[in-house]
């Protein structure tokens, strides 16, 4: 059967992760699960909340109104207000329902975002290390990625940033606390960011919107929440869901939120229900958006304590056994340097023992690896035992 060109070039690239996933699955089925320990994917380990629960069964209970029809594209107008309140709570700034989009997740809202962005051949730039779906993303519609390397302790540079932007960029893709390496990036950062970005826009004539992919939002770990980049920037496109903290990432529900200030805001409004409509998502899962309305404030501190215990652990495992590695300021990833030249070599060696990791190459990084501690406690031993055993 023939297969798209860019579709195969995907392939090819992510051919070797499906291959290490199959392994460990053979190893599994071989081995038994007592002696693998996947630590590969960011596969939220946490019950939703009772909250959750009580919430669904209400939403089932409820027979009023035709509920499970088709509504407008863009989400449930009660839905979008509260995701609109949310957002203003958080950034202090005037959002509207009509500037929320209720998506199918958050991947589903970056590729309603970028077929409504793109022409082909326009750019969008990636700070590495950065998420490895992003060029597949940006490939789907027929656009080009530059990746710029970040600057120290892997915080993207500023000025790297835009000076990286040429008249064919449209976008910068950022992702904090990010995956995979679990920064958060400072508010400083952001508003060097913002002026660096509102310059080279006025240089090239054409608004730079920054996409920001914003699922790990509540899972931080400092002493403060994380910034929000859209109180220093007017063109930022939050793209958001509610998988990884609350447990829900097979649920599919997420949205897009356009900035109070963005400066093609009605097109953008009229643009992306559209987009939605023409990938054939026709609308964000019925249930779910009425369901995470009701959870949008619900509070986090659980599924932080929750995440925090393995945080704890991984972090005091990998100083013990003298891995460096960026600070774990939230998600549910560490990214060490590798111990060994080649990351894709090491993390097939722990392959053999029984590790499942995934190497920095993947997200544009080499010489590290992703280990994700969003895992049950008795895989998150037998990881750190493993690794320790093979350095």
């Amino acid at each position: 059967m023939p297969i798209a060109t860019n579709v195969r070039g995907a392939l090819e690239r992510a051919s070797w992760i499906r291959r290490m996933f199959e392994a460990a699955n053979k190893l599994r089925a071989e081995r038994g699960d007592a002696l693998v320990a996947d630590m590969s994917l960011g596969n939220p380990c946490n019950e939703p909340p009772a909250a959750f629960f009580e919430a669904l069964a209400a939403e089932a209970r409820d027979r009023t109104g035709l509920r499970h029809r088709y509504m407008t594209n863009a989400g449930y107008p009660e839905v979008r207000e509260a995701v609109a309140r949310h957002l203003a709570g958080r950034t202090g700034l005037p959002y509207e329902a009509a500037d929320v989009c209720m998506t199918i997740g958050a991947a589903g809202a970056l590729n309603i975002l970028l077929r409504t962005l793109l022409d082909p051949g326009d750019e969008v730039i990636l700070s590495s290390p950065c998420f490895v779906e992003y060029p597949f993303y940006v490939e789907n519609y027929g656009g080009a990625c530059c990746m710029v390397p970040p600057g120290e302790g892997l915080v993207p540079d500023a000025a790297r940033l835009a000076d990286a932007c040429t008249a064919n960029t449209r976008a910068v893709i950022l992702n904090a606390p990010n995956n995979p390496s679990g920064r958060i990036y400072p508010e400083r950062f952001y508003q060097d960011l913002a002026r660096a970005l509102a310059i080279r826009s006025a240089q090239l004539s054409r608004a730079i919107y920054l996409i920001f992919d914003d699922p790990y939002h509540h899972l931080w770990f400092t002493e403060r929440p994380p910034p929000e980049p859209a109180r220093s920037y007017d063109q930022v496109l939050y793209v958001s869901s509610f998988s990884k903290d609350l447990g829900l990432a097979g649920d599919r529900i997420g949205y897009v939120a356009i900035h109070p200030g963005a400066a093609d805001r009605e097109d953008l409004r009229r643009a992306l229900p559209f987009a939605l409509r023409a990938l054939g998502q026709v609308n964000a899962p019925a249930t779910m958006q009425r369901v995470a309305a009701r959870l949008i404030d619900h509070p986090r501190d659980d599924v932080r304590a929750f995440y925090r215990r393995r945080r704890d652990r991984l972090a005091g495992a990998l100083a013990e056994m003298g891995l460096e590695h960026p600070p774990l300021d939230g998600a549910f990833y560490a990214f060490p340097k590798c111990p060994e030249p080649d990351d894709m070599v090491f993390c097939r060696r722990m392959l053999d023992k029984g590790l499942v990791l995934v190497p920095g190459s993947a997200f544009a990084t080499p010489g590290h690896f992703r280990i994700s501690y969003a895992v049950d406690e008795d895989v998150l031993e037998r990881g750190i035992s493993i690794l320790r055993k093979s350095l």
